[in-house]
């Protein structure tokens, strides 16, 4: 006699007859959808306006760079002058501009960001220096310049650094 077990198909998990995978899909389904849906667009207008060349960055141009680097223990403090252009149509309070030292062989040893400021000159040497929010570059206005860097690497190559204006502030 073979054995059977008690009650009869206990070895046996009841079968569903509900289509659970099924149920699985939709739902998944409809949180994919759900997120698709809630997921913030970007406003074509406003990416327009953005790249545009009014941004506030293009408002100052820099000119006729020329440096005057001091030595210290190994290390190099370097002046940069010339000649910044409002070519916006507010006045510049503040610009952040960036500069990149290079060593002999073209290598990125360095980038500091500094304010720039107003430099009064007479007979080309700077006489004072002043912040950009004490006297605002008016629009369509050209000054002269200085922004100081320090701590430049005995390795930099004595050339002018690569500039680039980051960031400009204007009144609104």
């Amino acid at each position: 006699m073979e054995h059977q077990p008690f009650p009869p198909n206990s070895t046996k998990p009841p079968q569903s007859k509900f289509p659970w995978p099924l149920v699985a899909l939709a739902v998944a389904a409809a949180l994919l959808i759900a997120t698709f849906w809630l997921t913030p667009r970007t406003n074509k207008a406003s990416t327009a306006i953005s790249n545009t060349v009014d941004q506030p960055t293009a408002q100052l141009r820099i000119s006729n760079v020329r440096i005057s680097p001091q030595e210290a223990n190994g290390l190099a403090n370097v002046d940069v002058f010339g000649d910044a252009v409002n070519v916006g149509g507010s006045p510049v309070t503040q610009a952040i501009v960036s500069a990149t030292f290079h060593d002999k062989n073209g290598n990125s040893i360095l980038v500091q960001q500094q304010p720039i400021e107003r430099a009064d000159t007479k007979n080309g040497k700077v006489q004072d220096a002043k912040a950009l929010s004490e006297e605002p570059l008016k629009p369509g206005q050209t000054a002269p310049f200085r922004v100081s860097y320090s701590q430049i690497p005995a390795t930099w190559d004595r050339k002018a650094p690569e500039l680039s204006v980051l960031q400009v502030t204007v009144p609104k």
